[in-house]
């Protein structure tokens, strides 16, 4: 991560495509950017995490229209050995009708459990998804102690949408987190709650975008000063959409939902249950 970008990082993100149904049959596919996160305190339950206003119909333009069914478009890419990319990506869509799913109704956040018993529909490929742990959240304590905070390098890997067309396969953007995190972001006389400011362009489609932030290692070995730098990566946050501008298509600030708002809404809906084995999780070899 210090040297390069591995590509299990630009994967990590997949196409979310809701479906939404007006009385009137009328359907609208608009495209959004998600994530998988497999809960270790559930024994790995898998959850898609996005934004609430990509997945849920009340929340913006599209209030009083039914959310009929999601489709999931991405790649799975294996480990790296000995430091050669082990397989090219292979392409995964799998589908759900009409789901339901945890959110909290403050924060533009949701999660859609895809587990052994949601109706998913293996569309394309083996039905697997690169995933991340959800030990690797930032908390709370990652904020107020600065070891996530202004400067501080963001990936955000995504699918824009652009002039009309999105993105075939997910497109990495960097910046800095650029508001102090420790406070709500705010602009002018609109707060953001929960939220802090990056400078990183983000183009319509990359809502619910992952956002991942090196932050130096509290404890240091020989072989991290040789080889990472001492530095870790931390999922800090879930993009939002960019601050909005006249006249413009993408913004070079953009609304991060902070992590830890995250681990919260897992942390409610673990009493919902567990799984064996999740649907969309790595193909076996």
């Amino acid at each position: 991560m210090a040297k390069d970008v591995d590509p299990q990082i630009l994967y990590s993100a997949v196409r979310v495509t809701p479906c939404f149904v007006d009385r009137h049959a009328v359907a609208r596919e608009p495209t959004g950017t998600g994530f998988f996160v497999d809960d270790t305190a559930t024994g790995g339950r898998r959850y898609l995490v996005t934004n609430r206003h990509v997945l849920d119909p009340d929340f913006k333009e599209y209030r009083g229209w039914a959310l009929e069914s999601v489709r999931v478009d991405g790649h799975y890419q294996s480990d790296r050995y000995g430091g050669v990319l082990n397989a090219t990506p292979q392409a995964v869509r799998v589908g759900t009708p009409a789901p339901v799913f945890p959110q909290d109704p403050s924060i533009d956040l949701a999660l859609l459990p895809l587990d052994e018993h949601s109706e998913i529909t293996v569309l394309e490929g083996v039905g697997g998804f690169n995933s991340s742990p959800s030990s690797l959240i930032a908390t709370s304590e990652h904020f107020s102690s600065g070891r996530v905070t202004v400067g501080r390098q963001v990936l955000m890997p995504g699918y824009p949408g652009i002039g009309g067309e999105a993105a075939a396969r997910p497109i990495l953007v960097a910046g800095v987190v650029a508001s102090d995190p420790r406070y709500a972001a705010a602009i002018g006389s609109r707060t953001f709650p929960n939220e802090v400011l990056c400078h990183a362009f983000s183009w319509e489609g990359m809502s619910g975008s992952p956002v991942l932030c090196r932050i130096p290692k509290e404890s240091l070995t020989w072989e991290d000063v040789q080889n990472l730098g001492g530095q870790e990566v931390v999922l800090a946050g879930i993009n939002a959409g960019h601050i909005t501008t006249s006249g413009g298509t993408a913004g070079v600030l953009s609304r991060i939902v902070r992590a830890d708002a995250l681990a919260s809404l897992l942390e409610q809906h673990r009493e919902s249950g567990t799984s064996d084995r999740a649907i969309g999780s790595e193909p076996t070899p």
